[in-house]
Formats: structure tokens, sequence, C-alpha cells
């Protein structure tokens, strides 16, 4: 492909190089870094045989939840950064302390049960067969993150950029609950008490956090309106039939007041002519 034709969007094999060697703060070429993942993967692969089945399947999902939360300590640093709405920064601090306090906790527990932690997220032995295509996926992971930055400038205005990165955090609190249902269900099902408490007690902060997060997109997608929608365009859909049945009711309501209060002038103005029947019997009983 000719410089004319490439497009800012499709990175070259050199450019992937670049970016592979800068996100990892390292000067590997993809050769090293593969000899370097084969024997991460040759270790891991003796270590789990040294575990039982039943221990191998915990520390297999318990370091996918630990490899999570590693990279959402990169992922959160970012928001905190790119967001300027105080209550959500500050919300975003106080769970990147949870994440981290979530990664200390995964960590001790794989090694208590006599595996080691492990952030590639390689699910064991038969990775060893893909190793290099595992090393593609990393250069295209190294890429994403290369792209970071540009993801601010990827909205229209401040709140469409702030409800994006929400939506994004939204997103990621969801698959962290999927991880940690999945563990609690299968240490549960295993008889580990210990990683079902850790895993439940876990989830239900990452739960909590999703709730603030579904609070902010609802608010934030009110600031898009504001922001992006002229104000005689904000009328929500159906608002005119809304007023046509309240006038309609409240004439229905008039007309049934007026009816009603026609009925009623008849048996009231009966009432003399009774009385003054009564009278004349009267009368006519004394005159006799």
């Amino acid at each position: 492909m000719s410089e004319g034709t490439r497009t800012p969007d499709r990175l070259d094999h050199n450019q992937e190089l670049y970016q592979l060697s800068y996100a990892h703060r390292g000067t590997w070429s993809v050769v090293e870094t593969g000899r370097r993942l084969i024997a991460c993967t040759w270790g891991n692969a003796s270590h789990m045989a040294d575990l039982t089945a039943r221990d191998a399947v915990l520390v297999k999902y318990l370091n996918e939840a630990y490899g999570k939360e590693k990279q959402l300590e990169t992922v959160l640093q970012a928001q905190i950064g790119r967001t300027q709405n105080m209550p959500i920064k500050k919300k975003l601090r106080q769970h990147l302390t949870e994440t981290k306090a979530h990664a200390r906790s995964l960590s001790s527990r794989i090694k208590a049960l006599g595996g080691k932690a492990d952030a590639s997220n390689l699910p064991g032995p038969d990775a060893l067969g893909d190793a290099v295509g595992a090393v593609t996926s990393i250069a295209n992971k190294a890429a994403a993150a290369a792209k970071g930055p540009v993801q601010v400038l990827r909205g229209t205005g401040v709140a469409d950029n702030e409800l994006r990165n929400m939506r994004d955090a939204f997103w990621n609190e969801a698959e962290e609950i999927a991880h940690y249902t999945i563990i609690e269900s299968l240490a549960d099902k295993l008889g580990d008490s210990e990683t079902a408490k850790l895993a439940r007690a876990i989830r239900r902060e990452e739960e909590r956090m999703q709730k603030f997060l579904g609070r902010q997109l609802q608010t934030l997608a009110g600031a898009v309106i504001r922001e992006e929608v002229p104000a005689k365009e904000r009328k929500p859909a159906g608002s005119r039939s809304t007023r046509r049945r309240s006038t309609s009711s409240r004439s229905a309501s008039s007309s049934s007041s007026r009816s009603s209060a026609a009925a009623k002038k008849p048996r009231s103005a009966a009432k003399p002519r009774r009385a003054a029947s009564s009278g004349s019997r009267s009368r006519s009983r004394s005159s006799s």
C-alpha cells in the first residue's frame, strides 16, 4: 500500500511494532515478546500441573478476573484524567482504590490455592499452541492502547465525551460482575467457601459501582440533549396528543358538571310546589 492510499485508522506492521514497544515501555521486538510469552506459558503449564483439577479450574477463572482488575487499574486512571465531572472523578478514584484491593485479594487467594497470579489472562497449557496468535493479539491490544488518548476527542462535545466514557465504564463493570458470578458459582459447587465469599464480596462492590454509573448515564443523556438539541426540539414524543387528551377530559368534566347542575334544578324547584300544596290543604281543613 502506498503512502497516498494509507489511512490513519489502518496501522501498518512497523507502526504496530512501535506501539507495542511503547505500550510496554521497553525495546522488545515481536520475536522477543513471543519468546517471553512461550516461556511464560511453559511456566504456567508446569505450575498448573502441580494443582488438583479442582484447584486448577478455580485458579484459571481467578486469574482471568485478576487480569481484568489489573487492566482496569490503567483504564480507571485514564478515565479519571479525562472526566471534568467532579462527582464522577471522586467516585472513579474511590473505585480505583477498590480495584487495586480486588487485585491484591485475588492474588492472595490464587496463591492460597497453590497457583500463581498472572495478569496475562492465558487460559493454561492449551495456549502454547497459540503462542504466535497470542503475540499478534498483544500487538493489537498495544495498538488499541496507543489510540486511547484519541478517544477523548471521539464525541461531539463535553457531555457526549462524558457519556461515552461512562458507557464504557458501565460495560467494564458488567464484565467484572460476570467474572465474579462465575467464580462464586464454581466455588460453591466445588465446596470452596473462601473463594465463594471473596467473589461475592467483590461482585457486590462492582454492582454498586455499576448502579452509580447507570444513574450517570441517565443524567449525562439529558446533558447531551441540552448541549446538542435546540430547546424547541426537545419536546417528548406524544406531548401534543397528551395535551389534547387532557383538554378533552377537562371539557368532558365541565360538561358533566353542567349536566349534573341542570338535573338538580327541577328537583329543587319542585319542593316549593309541594309545600304550597300542603298549605292549601291545611287552609281548606280550617275553613271547614
